[in-house]
């Protein structure tokens, strides 16, 4: 059995290397949802559309993406601490840009610049905690270093809106300076100087990284853009075949070359590849419903952008609150039932938005959203420690870059994905509304032209409809126009009435996709396997979990 790598570093440091990863990965996790409520502001005060700012957000997101595969091939040549130190003076360095930008132009170049330094703060945080310590107390770890990966995305929105508010959106970015320099002191002056891995010369795999790059830029590019330029448009499917072709191009290099930018053998351990599975899912269902939920608030709603982020607070603090109880919880039962429990509770939280409408109190906005953290909680800790744990040592760098393009990505497909449900339901249901009002036959235009009628002849029927009506009455409109208003009102409704059945639609099918991984769940290891198949309980008799070098 290979050497535990923590035994190398003194009593108290793995609680140094947790503090100040924690704090730099809580940081650039913060950033990838603090933007979306201050957009309006960003728009108006640069005078662009949304077409146009939505790159600051996507620029984001891919170059977070396209950095994490290199984490694993710069720690042999440079070892972690040099990657992390780096990566938060970047960060740093690309977040004052963004604050001081003069242009959308600068702003995007700025946020890719902050993307470039975000990217590579997670991998290389999770391989460092994992590095220092011991496999017994890893859930524990991934449980703590959790609250700051989760509950970053998470308190985002309220966060953004409160800053924005206040002092305006550059807040946003400048709010990261002096965290950045705090935690870039405390990494330079006390991470301990690492040794890169024994193979320190091995060459750079230019073409799987290409390949790579070219895949995930158009994939998450045709995602992103999909609901704009329509899916079968040629720019969308142009990307989709350039992302095809390069998949393959890139299995067919990693398949065949030594030195690869991404291991692929890591999916021949089974608990890692349903862990990633599980994560894809995870975050699938996270980050579509941290994109709906404040788009239903706002757009149908009629709450501001602080109120909206201040009803998703509470969710985020009580998910902060469970992650350490539920990692040392993992550390004793194993990954399987606290994964299915999970999964559970989070397609549970979605198909409890089945009846959301503009008369849904704060009450019944909040409670799912509480259902959802206990199950991210659930899952978080025993998934990742899980993954970790079914690799041997010397391949948990590459592990943990993986994870991260992982999670990236299911996110950025589920944000992709509920867009995508909320036009194509709101159109199916927009066109049969309006049929039904052309017809004659719609409930909705009974229900408001009876009424028109009824306030037009006098009665005291209070609505707004009647009073649409009465005040075109008193105002001497012929009933025929008075018709018409009325008729007008009815397709304003049948548009409103549209746009939230497309809610509930699309979180009935978030909850059933989160669903379907409940089965895969169940393949997880019953108990905490540590590495090489052995096990807290049964050392040589776990034989549902092969890990062996």
């Amino acid at each position: 059995m290979e050497r535990e790598t923590h035994e190398q570093f003194p009593e108290g440091y793995k609680w140094v290397v947790m503090a100040i990863v924690s704090i730099a990965t809580m940081m650039a996790t913060l950033d990838s949802s603090i933007v979306n409520v201050s957009i309006p502001a960003i728009m108006a005060d640069f005078g662009v559309g949304i077409d146009d700012i939505e790159w600051t957000m996507t620029g984001y997101m891919l170059a977070f993406a396209t950095l994490m595969p290199l984490t694993g091939w710069l720690r042999d040549r440079i070892g972690y601490r040099n990657i992390f130190i780096a990566s938060l003076f970047i960060f740093t360095l690309g977040s004052v840009l963004c604050g001081f930008a003069w242009n959308l132009q600068s702003l995007i170049g700025a946020r890719v610049i902050q993307a470039f330094g975000g990217g590579a703060l997670m991998p290389t945080g999770m391989a460092m905690i994992t590095e220092v310590f011991p496999q017994k107390e890893r859930g524990k770890a991934m449980g703590i270093w959790g609250i700051g990966i989760i509950a970053g995305p998470a308190i985002g929105p309220t966060l953004g809106g409160y800053l924005t508010n206040y002092f305006g959106w550059r807040s946003i970015f400048l709010v990261n300076l002096p965290v950045g320099i705090i935690a870039f002191m405390a990494a330079y002056e006390m991470l301990m100087k690492d040794k890169p891995h024994k193979i320190v010369k091995r060459p750079f795999d230019f073409w799987g990284f290409s390949f790579l790059l070219v895949f995930l830029v158009t994939i998450l590019l045709g995602m992103s853009k999909g609901q704009k330029e329509g899916w079968f448009s040629p720019f969308i499917l142009t990307c989709f075949i350039l992302s095809f072709l390069s998949f393959i191009g890139f299995l067919l290099v990693e398949l065949h070359i030594d030195n690869k930018i991404v291991d692929l053998d890591l999916f021949k351990y089974p608990v890692f590849t349903i862990a990633a599975i599980i994560s894809v899912v995870r975050s699938i269902g996270l980050f579509g419903g941290t994109f709906l939920i404040p788009l239903f608030v706002q757009q149908q709603m009629g709450y501001n952008e602080l109120q909206s982020g201040l009803m998703m607070l509470p969710a985020a603090l009580f998910m902060a609150l469970l992650f350490p109880f539920v990692g040392r919880m993992s550390d004793k039962v194993g990954p399987m039932v606290p994964s299915v429990i999970g999964l559970f509770l989070m397609a549970a939280s979605l198909f409890a938005y089945k009846t959301i409408n503009l008369n849904t109190s704060v009450w019944d906005i909040i409670y799912p959203m509480l259902i959802r953290s206990l199950g991210m909680a659930l899952l978080m800790a025993p998934v990742t420690a899980a993954s970790m744990n079914a690799i041997p040592q010397s391949k948990i760098g590459m592990a943990s870059s993986m994870n991260s393009i992982i999670q990236q990505v299911g996110a950025s497909l589920g944000i992709a994905f509920f867009a995508t449900s909320l036009s194509t339901r709101a159109s199916y249901h927009i066109g049969v509304l309006s049929q039904g009002i052309k017809t004659g036959t719609s409930p909705l235009y009974h229900a408001v032209n009876s009424t028109m009628k009824y306030a037009y002849s006098g009665g005291a029927v209070y609505s707004q409809e009647a009073g649409v009506a009465a005040h075109a009455h008193s105002a001497g409109i012929t009933y025929l126009h008075a018709a018409s208003v009325a008729k007008m009102d009815i397709f304003t409704r049948a548009i409103k009435s549209a746009m939230v059945m497309s809610f509930q639609d699309a979180f009935m099918v978030g909850a059933f996709i989160v669903a379907l991984a409940i089965p895969i769940a169940f393949f997880l290891p019953k108990e905490v396997v540590l590495r090489h198949g052995s096990s807290k309980n049964k050392p040589e008799t776990v034989t549902n979990v092969i890990v062996n070098e």
